[in-house]
């Protein structure tokens, strides 16, 4: 059977564990503790029947307070349990125990409203079941509260199960109750004074306050520490998975990059194809055309071959008319004497024989033979006139076909083509144009070389200019990644900022709210006014400490802007300066497109020459194939056609002009973009460093920022390392130029990695000092929450403070939600803005094609371009030979640690660390050895409160009085030193607690000094950390010049390795072409000898046809003279024998002449010595017609050599 008492709040222990002590836990709810109330909480019980009034009504009356019903209380309590119970262990024990024996005494009378001492009738009724008599003087001993156990209270009723608020205790009776006034007077009195001393609402309010504390104490800073763990865990995964794919994006923009490379490496190749093809086509077309010269000349050549043949018949056969007609002149000759001699034989025999008409008959058949003697040999001169006539008519013929030449000539040279003079023969004339053909052929094919070389030279300036241009675009890509990533970095800033503002709005709320309760709880508490204005003063002089830290961030960043100008007005001037140098290369390059262009005007002068020689070749055959009129006609072809092609060349020139304005209304459209996006790139950059130096504003953990700057000081050991190394290399760079680019590239990729990782480094401080900012205003956060239940009056108010914390907690969580959806919408937004720039990209690229292929189509445009490249790449050569002789300055031992600022800051920057660690290391003994003397006067400070509470309790024992004969007035003191005892336990438990939380104060600040302490070393490493990025980035910048000024000068070495190549094999070709020169001279020196051998010959035979000649005419003018004078002299013989045979008066007989054998002898002998004369003179003959039969031989043979070497070289 249950006993009749009022229940009490229920917790999951049983009766006899009323000590407070925290070893029992829940074994359902793990935050608390088995002895916590199950029931609500509720409020201060009034001060309606106060046990110690009661007292006061009889001995001592105090002024009573107006009594409340028992539900008003109840009205009062919340709605709902709260998350953690209560405990009241003083309802365990000595308020069910009095309510006991007060319902055993009385058991008619009201229920006692408060638990009140019981009276003896209470226990003397015999109408209530009685309680047990028990012995309450144990109740705190160990052995009574394990031998006899709590009775189980009955169920929890609906609204009962706090504490009832006491009853008047003197309404049936005064403190002594039935038994009378036992005591003294003064025993009364002192021990009234001493429950007076004691109230109960003050003990329940510190009874609850110790709960509070304890609530708020390690236990629970240690889950809250465990869930601010398990939240940085997150966040740091967070940031892992974040920087993992920020690789993967840096990753796949390289990727892109690449690929964007090797398209525009396809596109050059098949532009380059291209080109190589339209030169291809180009050459064929020459090839043609040449081909179609030669042909022309060969049919030329084959004309006047023609025609020299008809020549050389024609005159073949006036020599033998002339040779016919010598030889039929000698034969009248020869007739002649022999008709003379026939006579004189008949003037011997005329005279023999004296007949004058034989005579007479002799005379007139000589006289006929005369006669017809005369008419052959007047036929003869007149055959012979005939002939002389005709050949001074092909003689006229080629005089005037001379002049014609000379007249086209004169046209030709008024049509600006060069001639040469005509030679003295037909034979040389054709023999020295073939050998100009000849050399023509070996210029244009030497020209073709050049043009080769010069195609080639031109090819390698044009992918240089290419790769320039891919330079320039690659620029522009990145510049717009970089503003793509500032703009992301700002937009983040400003959300992170909006972030921030709201959280301290809300702080600022709270801070609020948390003013004004601060404010009621001071109006009821005066007691911790005191204490909250100590921490008041130290909180005024925790923020004049942070005033001052700001103040010497504002100066750090103000000095970092300084450098950061400084750095950026050198930079500036380091690009002015490279600018002069692009355009001293640029005037370099126009100076070799001029050369160029020079070059090419007197290939094309060159060109035009041979073209002129060739049509001049091809006028002259004509020449001598058709008239003067047919090449006139010729010549107006042939102008029409220079205006047809002046007209091309013209409209070409006009179109180029418009192509050119065109091109160039675009460039400057698209320099004007990249101007605005450089500029919007430098408002985004300053935005993106304000915005960063507004977010540097955080504290950090103590741990985490150990980590971290041990993390720091790897990573400065480990740049140091490698600024060693670099300085290792950049001496050994002296050795050689390979060398040198080997270990630069080496030392800028280890840059770059350490570079990464101290960004990812810098990356996870930013993060950990956004960490330690939320933890900070955690901190804060729990700390006012700690002052407000400090503060409080009741438990309601902590309640609402866990509700906030936990709308705090959702509100964080929601905040973590909506950040994670953020960075989603910006890793889409990231990948859209890569597709729409790689498509952007993609379009400029295909536009700077188009635009760079009409570039192409005007030379004079691509020749100032070529020249301005090689002024380019000579001005920035300058510059490498620059930075080279800088870098070996600076790489000096002495120079490096008197001037090198780089080394200044990393000395800076490990003497900053170092100190930081010293400061770290003395602050961590400090607060190791604080710990453990806090701990040590703890454990004596516990150890003297145990002495003391035994030494109490001894003497309460020791002073009870055992012997006394009033049982009741024994219990009753017993009671009240119970009380007292308890009183005075609570008073060193609340003791206790007020040192705990000054160590814990104590331990705060200093908590705080280390953070501010840690803070500002932790600033001034950011500082110097950010210096040292401005640095290496700076460094990183003159690198990345040096290494595309490396670049650019390989590429001139390779460009200049090609030309020497080709220059080489031009020398080559030019020693060939020499030796090939010097063989032909010596070929053609034997072949000089030869032809001057059959020169000689040819001499000869003519001559030896000319003294034939010579003589034939000498002999025939001998015998005509000689012929006239016997004719003379016959005539006049005959006229003086007629004369003489008139005047004799005889008669000439007529008869046939008779010869005598004189006459027939000397016949004979004239005709032997004829004879011998005649085979003399055919000997001589032949030999000199053998001479001219070889001289024929050599010239067919060189014909058809010449014909050879022609048919050869027009299949070449």
């Amino acid at each position: 059977m249950a006993f009749p008492y009022i229940d009490t709040p229920r917790t999951e222990y049983d009766g006899n564990a009323t000590y407070l002590t925290t070893g029992f836990r829940s074994a359902g709810r793990h935050h608390l503790s088995a002895l916590d109330s199950l029931e609500n909480s509720f409020q201060t019980p009034s001060k309606d029947n106060d046990v110690i009034k009661g007292f006061d009504k009889r001995v001592t009356p105090r002024a009573g307070a107006a009594s409340k019903s028992t539900r008003s209380a109840l009205r009062h309590l919340p709605a709902t349990a709260p998350e953690k119970g209560e405990f009241t262990p003083l309802m365990k024990s000595a308020t069910k125990n009095n309510l006991l024996r007060n319902m055993s005494a009385a058991r008619g009378t009201d229920g006692p409203k408060t638990p009140g001492y019981q009276r003896e009738t209470h226990r003397s009724n015999v109408h209530t079941p009685g309680l047990p008599a028990m012995d309450m003087s144990d109740i705190y001993e160990e052995d009574r509260t394990m031998e006899e156990a709590t009775p189980v209270p009955h169920a929890a009723s609906s609204s009962a199960q706090s504490t009832p608020l006491p009853g008047y205790s003197g309404r049936n009776g005064g403190v002594l109750g039935d038994g009378g006034n036992n005591l003294s007077l003064k025993d009364q009195a002192m021990a009234i004074d001493q429950l007076s001393k004691v109230n109960f609402s003050l003990k329940l309010r510190i009874h609850f306050m110790e709960e509070q504390l304890q609530k708020a104490g390690p236990e629970y800073n240690n889950e809250a520490l465990k869930e601010n763990r398990e939240l940085k865990v997150l966040r740091l995964t967070m940031q892992r998975d974040i920087s993992r794919y920020r690789k993967s994006l840096q990753q796949a923009e390289k990727d892109l990059e690449d690929y964007q490379l090797q398209l525009v490496e396809l596109k050059e190749k098949s532009w380059r194809e291209q080109a190589d093809q339209t030169v291809q086509r180009e050459m064929d077309m020459m090839r043609e055309e040449l081909e179609s010269r030669d042909v022309e000349l060969r049919e030329a050549r084959d004309e006047l071959r023609q025609i020299k043949d008809a020549q050389s018949q024609e005159t073949d056969k006036l020599r033998d008319d002339i040779e016919d007609l010598e030889a039929s002149s000698r034969e009248k000759d020869r007739l002649l004497e022999e008709r003379e001699e026939e006579l004189e034989d008949l003037k011997r025999n005329a005279e023999d024989n004296g007949a004058a008409s034989e005579l007479q008959l002799e005379l007139d058949r000589a006289k006929e033979q005369m006669q017809e003697l005369h008419d052959s040999l007047a036929q003869a001169k007149l055959e012979s006139r005939e002939s002389m006539d005709t050949a001074r008519q092909a003689i006229e013929q080629k005089n005037r076909a001379e002049e014609d030449l000379r007249e086209l000539q004169d046209e030709m040279s008024n049509k600006s083509f060069t001639t040469k003079g005509l030679s003295r023969q037909m034979e040389d004339k054709t023999e020295k144009l073939e050998e100009e053909i000849r050399e023509l052929q070996r210029e244009n094919d030497a020209l073709r070389v050049e043009l080769e070389s010069k195609t080639n030279h031109v090819t390698v300036l044009e992918e240089r200019y290419q790769t320039i241009q891919h330079g320039l675009e690659d620029n522009a890509n990145q510049l717009v990644e970089d503003l793509d990533v500032a703009r992301r970095d700002r937009d983040q800033a400003r959300q992170d900022l909006k972030t921030t503002s709201a959280r301290l709005q809300e702080a600022l709320d709270e801070l609020q709210r948390g003013t004004d309760e601060k404010e009621l709880l001071q109006t009821r508490h005066h007691a911790l006014t005191d204490e909250s204005g100590g921490l008041q003063i130290e909180l005024d002089r925790a923020q004049s400490r942070i005033r001052e830290l700001q103040k010497a961030v504002q100066d750090a960043t103000s000095r970092a802007q300084d450098e950061g100008h400084n750095i950026r007005w050198q930079h500036k001037a380091e690009l002015e300066r490279l600018q002069e140098e692009i355009e001293n290369l640029h005037h370099e390059i126009e100076e070799k497109e001029g050369r160029f262009a020079v070059d090419q005007s007197r290939w094309e002068s060159s060109k035009r020459t041979l073209q002129s020689e060739k049509a001049w070749a091809e006028g002259q055959a004509a020449d001598l194939k058709r008239t003067i009129d047919t090449l006139q006609e010729a010549g107006s072809t042939y102008s029409g056609k220079e205006s047809r092609l002046q007209e091309a060349i013209d409209s070409e020139k006009k179109r180029y002009t418009q192509e050119k304005a065109m091109l160039n209304r675009q460039i400057q459209d698209l320099k004007d973009d990249l101007d605005k996006t450089r500029r919007d790139l430098d408002e985004k950059r300053d935005e993106l460093l304000t915005a960063k130096q507004d977010a540097r504003v955080s504290k950090r953990e103590e741990q985490a920022l150990a980590d971290k700057v041990r993390a720091l000081e790897d990573e400065v050991i480990v740049l140091q390392s490698s600024l060693a190394d670099e300085q290792e290399i950049a001496k050994g760079r002296q050795n050689g130029t390979s060398d040198l680019d080997k270990n630069l590239e080496k030392s800028i990729a280890e840059r770059q990695k350490l570079r990464d990782q101290l960004a990812n480094a810098h990356v996870e401080i930013f993060d950990l000092k956004a960490s330690v900012q939320e933890i900070e205003a955690e901190r804060i956060e729990l700390q006012a929450q700690l002052d407000r239940v400090q503060n409080a009056d009741d438990t309601t108010r902590f309640d609402r403070d866990k509700l906030e914390l936990r709308k705090t907690i959702t509100r964080l969580d929601n905040e973590l939600k909506v950040l994670r959806d953020a960075k989603a919408s910006l890793e889409d937004q990231l990948v859209s803005e890569s597709e729409r720039f790689a498509a952007e990209e993609g379009r400029l690229s295909a536009e700077i094609d188009r635009l760079q292929d009409k570039l192409l189509a005007g030379s004079g445009n691509r020749d100032r371009e070529l020249t301005s490249a090689k002024t380019k790449v000579q001005r920035l050569e300058r510059r490498a030979q620059e930075l080279e002789a800088l870098l070996e300055q600076h790489q000096q031992p002495v120079m490096e640690s008197e001037q090198s600022g780089t080394h200044g800051d990393l000395s800076l920057l490990r003497h900053s660390l170092e100190e930081a660690r010293k400061r770290e290391k003395i602050l961590l003994q400090r607060e190791s050895k604080q710990k453990s003397s806090a701990q040590s006067y703890k454990s004596r400070v516990d150890e003297l409160e145990k002495d003391l509470h035994d030494a109490m309790m001894n003497k309460f024992e020791s002073h009870s009085p055992h012997n006394s004969p009033s049982n009741k007035l024994h219990e009753e003191l017993r009671s009240l030193r119970k009380q007292v005892a308890e009183a005075h336990r609570s008073l060193q438990k609340v003791n206790a607690k007020n040192r705990e939380l000054e160590r814990a104060a104590m331990k705060e600040e200093d908590q705080k000094d280390f953070h501010e302490l840690l803070r500002s070393s932790t600033l001034e490493a950011e500082s110097l950390a950010l210096k040292l990025s401005e640095r290496e980035a700076r460094l990183n910048e003159l690198k990345t010049h040096v290494r595309r000024i490396r670049e650019e000068r390989d590429a001139h070495k390779r460009e200049a390795e090609t030309v020497t190549k080709n220059l080489d094999a031009l020398q080559r070709r030019h020693d060939e072409i020499l030796e090939k020169t010097s063989l032909s001279k010596s070929t053609n020196k034997t072949k000089h000898e030869k032809e001057i051998r059959g020169l000689g010959k040819e001499i000869i035979w003519l001559r030896a046809r000319l003294q034939r000649e010579e003589k034939f005419r000498r002999d025939l003018a001998w015998s005509k003279g000689l012929m006239e004078l016997g004719e003379r002299v016959r005539v006049a013989c005959n006229d003086a024998d007629l004369r003489m045979i008139s005047e004799m008066g005889v008669q000439a007989r007529d008869r046939a002449p008779v010869r005598t054998p004189r006459h027939k002898l000397k016949s004979a002998i004239s005709l032997v010595r004829a004879a011998v004369r005649m085979k003399k003179m055919s000997s001589d003959w032949k030999r000199t017609k053998k001479l001219g039969e070889g001289l024929k031989r050599a010239k067919t043979e060189m014909l058809k050599r010449r014909e050879s070497s022609n048919k050869s070289l027009l299949g070449q």
